[in-house]
């Protein structure tokens, strides 16, 4: 189990520096190289994937509500309860770390999008606002809104 943990540890750390590296990339809009890390990140996601299903698979013996990690660590010896619960104790730090970087990607995503939105917006106005409709039936000021002395 110990041997695991260290692994999902290490698989979750990679995906935190995935993250920080996605920041930047969506900082620069360099759109090849967040194709390229989200490849990277299909390849963690599925090998923590694979790593999980092992743990759960050592915890089989627990009773479902008790399959936790600390649960285990109480089977152990006092060294390698402890060396287990701060393995667990550092993976929940680095997950809490990537959902925080994940979640600020998110927000920068969004950014890009409305600022894409409004720079169409503006490069491409509605159109019917701005031109002469003949069916338009609503009353058109008679002089210019703009005045100029001459």
């Amino acid at each position: 189990m110990i041997d695991l943990m260290q692994k999902l540890l290490k698989l979750h750390r990679g995906l935190l520096q995935l993250a920080k590296q996605k920041t930047e990339a969506i900082k620069k809009s360099d759109i090849g190289a967040l194709q390229d890390m989200m490849n990277k990140e299909q390849t963690y996601v599925m090998a923590i994937r694979q790593l999980e299903s092992e743990r759960m698979r050592l915890l089989a013996h627990l009773h479902e509500e008790e399959r936790t990690v600390r649960r285990y660590a109480e089977q152990l010896e006092e060294t390698e309860r402890a060396t287990l619960l701060q393995l667990a104790s550092d993976l929940s730090e680095t997950i809490a770390q990537l959902k925080q970087q994940n979640e600020l990607n998110m927000q920068l995503l969004q950014q890009s999008l409305q600022f894409i939105h409004f720079t169409l917006d503006v490069i491409m106005p509605n159109e019917h606002d701005i031109t002469y409709d003949p069916k338009r039936t609503d009353e058109l000021p008679t002089r210019s809104s703009f005045e100029a002395k001459t």
